[in-house]
């Protein structure tokens, strides 16, 4: 079983697709920063690095599978929601149109993923669209949403939109677990904030965070719980979750996009940003190497990437039977 990814990343699709057994012999992406992860860990072969709109269909080999992690910016709050029309998430269509381009050589499964807000973006239009655009090649669709909760310490929903040349039934998506705490991907070393940064963030919380961090702080054990700044009313402050897990991780960028770790209990507390080793073990891709890049270009990448553990399962649940027959 063969396939092409497209807006390859770092190579976490491929991490996934890896233990169903399936081979990736062609990725793109346009990012050098992430070819460099990628060439690091899986080799430069399979890889072109550019932008989508110059390649063709030919350009691409015989595949069974074709996968496109599309950018997500247009279509979230922080892209103002131009969804496809988009300059970012708008590429989309040139994943179709290679489709298209490979004509009977296209894969007889092709497999898209988003943030969930794919599927409201314009009023369900974009996502019709697409959809539309798939049954146009002459495939049959179908989609589920996976949390990245069902298998590690992250909330991270993600929408998957299958297609395939017939009919198919996908299974119920796994369930979320209530087991899994960011105590078991934290690191206990690290640079906490001093006592002033400490204060600063203290004193950026409203009186339900504060509140529920005084909580926190008085618990008999000590745990630890994801934190990140927002804009309220023109003013960055810190929000800390309500669970012991972490936010969805998102591209470091900006400040707001940083995720930082909260540690409290016995009448402690103390808080740091969060390491590229942690970033790593949230998304089940701790085992590969991240030498080739600064700490954060590869939380940058990381969190730009999708969860290996929901691609594995989503490959042994749905891609490869559907791939068999």
């Amino acid at each position: 079983m063969r396939a092409a990814e497209f807006f390859a990343g770092m190579g976490l699709m491929r991490a996934g697709l890896n233990t169903a057994g399936i081979e990736t012999v062609f990725a793109n992406d346009i990012d050098e920063t992430k070819a460099a992860l990628y060439r690091d860990n899986w080799g430069g072969d399979q890889l072109t690095v550019g932008d989508i709109r110059s390649l063709a269909g030919d350009d691409v080999p015989d595949i069974d599978l074709a996968t496109a992690s599309f950018p997500c910016v247009d279509l979230s709050l922080a892209g103002n929601r131009r969804g496809l029309d988009g300059e970012h998430s708008g590429l989309v269509r040139d994943f179709l149109r290679i489709l298209g381009e490979m004509g009977d050589r296209s894969p007889s499964t092709v497999m898209i993923e988003n943030v969930v807000g794919f599927l409201t973006a314009n009023g369900g239009e974009d996502f019709d669209a697409v959809r539309f655009g798939l049954h146009d090649l002459g495939y049959s669709t179908d989609h589920i949403v996976v949390d990245a909760s069902a298998f590690v310490a992250q909330s991270r929903a993600r929408v998957f939109l299958i297609g395939n040349r017939g009919d198919m039934v996908l299974p119920d998506p796994p369930p979320i677990r209530d087991d899994l705490r960011l105590s078991e991907v934290a690191e206990r070393d690290g640079d906490w904030w001093p006592p002033a940064r400490l204060a600063r963030f203290l004193l950026s919380l409203s009186p339900v965070q504060e509140e529920r961090v005084s909580g926190y702080q008085t618990r008999p054990e000590t745990s630890f719980f994801g934190a990140f700044r927002r804009t309220r009313n023109g003013s960055a402050v810190w929000e800390v979750r309500d669970d012991e897990r972490a936010g969805a991780l998102r591209t470091t960028g900006g400040g707001s996009s940083k995720q930082a770790l909260l540690r409290a209990g016995r009448g402690c507390l103390a808080a740091r940003w969060m390491s590229v080793l942690e970033y790593a073990r949230l998304q089940g891709a701790e085992n590969l190497r991240y030498d080739a890049v600064t700490p954060q270009q590869g939380m940058f990448a990381l969190g730009d990437a999708v969860c290996v553990p929901v691609v594995e399962w989503l490959a042994h649940n749905c891609l490869v039977p559907l791939l068999k027959r």
